[in-house]
């Protein structure tokens, strides 16, 4: 059976077009495989952060455990075991964490390429390539506005009803509240991490930690006040400024350019305490990156 030039050419460009097809499948696979990398990489890097927030606060209640007045410790009768084995169960919790930090893969951003070079400094791979014929991908989504923080209006509330209140860490609340209202944010800070170290068990150490997320955000100190809101988060899931830290905690990955994480902590924003205020401004914004 002769077949004709026709039926070759059709034959050619059948054979075009599937490949073609499965070329675009790949590169959409190959988009989808990086999008959920790069969302495991950022979840590995929020547990470390977490890691070392814990042993930087483990570690500052040892040195006050060490330093505490030796005169108290024998007033109060044998007490000078207990601070011993206080401060050896801490440094027994700090070598665990850093064990797990050790444990927890670094990012691949972060290691170098096997020729030695920074990443900055590597070629393009062949998955920057675009095939003849195929469209070029969307230029990034540009950060969303900016929403108002609601902090201060929860720093009126809470001037207001720290007046009536007994808790032994008042005195040290006021006095971080007073420093946000006059906007010293380097006091405030000061202020209520010395509330956290001296009164840790205090129903204070919820607020004041919110508040000194925000105070860091206030100065620009993007990642400590991730650092701050995310542990607050993993200390009081379902504690009233819970859903508040998380938007926060967004906005300031979107100050560092990191739209990723920005993304996965408003998406868990969005899970975790859906019908809040929060996460309806959550929603708002994942639309917009």
């Amino acid at each position: 059976m002769r077949i004709s030039k026709l039926e070759i050419v059709a034959a050619m460009a059948a054979v075009l077009l599937v490949a073609g097809c499965s070329a675009d499948n790949d590169i959409q696979q190959l988009n989808q495989n990086e999008f959920a990398l790069r969302g495991m990489i950022a979840s590995d890097r929020q547990q470390m952060n977490s890691l070392q927030q814990q042993v930087r606060q483990l570690n500052d209640q040892i040195t006050e455990l060490k330093h505490e007045d030796t005169s108290d410790n024998q007033s109060n009768g044998g007490n000078d075991k207990n601070l011993s084995a206080r401060v050896t169960q801490l440094e027994s919790e700090v070598s665990a964490l850093n064990a797990g930090m050790v444990a927890t893969p670094a990012s691949p951003a972060a290691a170098p390429s096997p020729g030695g070079e920074s990443e900055e400094e590597a070629p393009p791979g062949p998955v920057a390539a675009i095939p003849p014929g195929t469209a070029s991908p969307p230029p990034a989504a540009e950060a969303p506005a900016e929403l108002p923080p609601s902090w201060p209006n929860d720093l009126d509330s809470e001037i207001e009803s720290s007046k009536s209140s007994s808790d032994p860490g008042i005195k040290l609340y006021r006095k971080g509240l007073d420093a946000m209202k006059a906007q010293n944010y380097a006091l405030a800070v000061a202020t209520f991490t010395r509330l956290q170290h001296q009164y840790p068990k205090s129903e204070l150490s919820e607020p004041a930690e919110y508040f000194a997320a925000n105070a860091l955000f206030e100065t620009g100190k993007y990642d400590q006040s991730i650092l701050q809101f995310n542990d607050l988060v993993m200390r009081y899931p379902k504690g009233r400024f819970a859903s508040p830290a998380l938007l926060r905690e967004a906005q300031a990955f979107l100050k560092l350019n990191d739209q990723i994480d920005a993304r996965l902590t408003l998406q868990k924003l969005v899970s975790d305490h859906a019908g809040s205020p929060e996460a309806n401004a959550a929603n708002t914004m994942l639309k917009q990156l």
